[in-house]
């Protein structure tokens, strides 16, 4: 059995040790086991390029070291994820190279378990598991999120979450786990509603941050400039934007959050969570977690699949995360199908415009988001089921994927759209 071990850890500690321990049982007992210590990778943030998917089908064109990871995945029969809790979530460390997991997918449409979801590029992909260490106020909440963002992740990675354990778990169970394949998996809930944010005074100014690694480029800055344009035309309102994807200023905008009056934190949905980028930002935060007078806190999360259900798991997150920090949760605008907004015209945008425009506007009035809005902006939380065979049929034609197949027309790879790079021979 051929096992890879996915090591987010930041820096070496007793997690370590614990992992050591797991790959040498497993080697006794005769699996191979190939140990990815990803501190010691050269990886790089994804930027949502889609370069992988329309210029070198099924290969990150970032020049980094995350090629030997997603070969070693894909040869794999089971993969583990692992990684040490920061503020409330697995490693910043391992995000950034499940982003960098993306080419291992195709970026065609599917409807899979009654959802939008993009069809496999492989024939395998191996099982999952995901083992966490937990922080000094790790709680059952923290543990039941993760293992629901994490399942959804499986899902979208083609494979099935198997258990999520922490490392207060003993090694022996974990590796019978890998070996004996479960008949049961980690399911994540289902049908989850908005969380209702709470009503604060309404503030003057807004200190809002926006994750979209493509930076100015993406699809989050447009709909969180809409939400702060609105909250400015009000008298004596005004706000600033911080772009995440300016790495090196990290430290400069976690004093901007901590000197805020109220914040606001927009990103795209990559792998069912926050970029890895997003998640480095959250981690600068950890001095301010408990600290009296933290800034109440609202979010913006847009993703390309269609039905808003997506962004629901990570939500719940983010709401617990303002927990850590001591600070009032103002609620989050999720958006489906938010991939198009920067290709169309203000005309087609108009109502998505006018509805972020009066949250903003709203908000700077009374201090809460209007819940009617924001299930305008949300459109479609979940495709009926009835509609499950149109969608299917849609699919087939050839204008279900005209927006891929346009680009790799233009980048002359049409013809090796299909490439499955990593058990290919012409893969160097």
């Amino acid at each position: 059995m051929n096992i890879t071990i996915l090591n987010g850890n930041p820096e070496y500690s007793s997690f370590d040790t614990y992992l050591t321990q797991l790959k040498t049982g497993l080697e006794t007992k005769g699996h191979s086991v190939v140990q990815l210590d990803l501190c010691e990778l050269t990886l790089r943030y994804c930027i949502g390029c889609f370069g992988c998917w329309v210029k070198t089908p099924g290969v990150c064109s970032s020049q980094d070291e995350s090629c030997e990871m997603r070969r070693a995945v894909i040869h794999s029969d089971f993969t583990l994820w692992a990684a040490p809790l920061r503020m409330g979530f697995p490693s910043a460390l391992l995000k950034m190279a499940l982003d960098k997991s993306i080419p291992l997918i195709h970026p065609y449409a599917v409807v899979d378990r009654g959802e939008a979801h993009h069809r496999p590029r492989y024939d395998h992909y191996p099982r999952l598991g995901l083992l966490i260490e937990p922080e000094a106020d790790t709680d059952s909440m923290d543990l039941e999120i993760i293992a629901d963002i994490f399942s959804r992740t499986a899902i979208n990675l083609k494979s099935r979450l198997e258990f999520s354990l922490t490392s207060d778990t003993p090694v022996d169970e974990i590796a019978n786990r890998i070996i004996n394949k479960s008949k049961s998996f980690v399911q994540a809930k289902k049908r989850l509603k908005a969380l209702i944010g709470e009503r604060v005074t309404p503030p003057n100014h807004l200190t809002i941050f926006n994750g979209s690694p493509r930076g100015r480029k993406g699809n989050t800055p447009i709909m969180l400039k809409q939400f702060a344009e609105g909250f400015a035309s009000m008298p004596g309102k005004s706000f600033e934007i911080h772009n995440l994807n300016r790495l090196k200023e990290h430290d400069k905008f976690t004093q901007a959050f901590a000197n805020a009056e109220c914040v606001w934190l927009g990103f795209p949905l990559y792998t069912d969570a926050m970029p890895g980028m997003v998640k480095a930002f959250i981690e600068t935060l950890a001095p301010l977690r408990g600290r009296k007078n933290n800034p109440p806190i609202g979010f913006l999360v847009q993703s390309g699949f269609p039905e808003t259900l997506h962004s629901r798991h990570v939500e719940r997150y983010l709401q617990k995360l303002t927990v850590r920090l001591n600070a009032p949760y103002l609620g989050t605008i999720v958006k489906g199908g938010g991939e198009g907004v920067r290709m169309m015209s203000d005309e087609r945008n108009a109502q998505l415009f006018e509805a972020l425009q009066g949250l903003g506007r709203g908000f700077s009035k009374t201090g809460q988001l209007n819940p009617e809005l924001l299930k305008v902006v949300a459109g479609v939380e979940r495709y009926s089921i009835f509609l499950g065979p149109i969608f299917r049929l849609f699919l087939r034609l050839p204008i279900a994927n005209g927006y891929w197949d346009t680009q790799l027309k233009e980048n002359g790879v049409y013809e090796e759209r299909f490439a499955r790079p990593y058990i290919e021979k012409f893969f160097d």
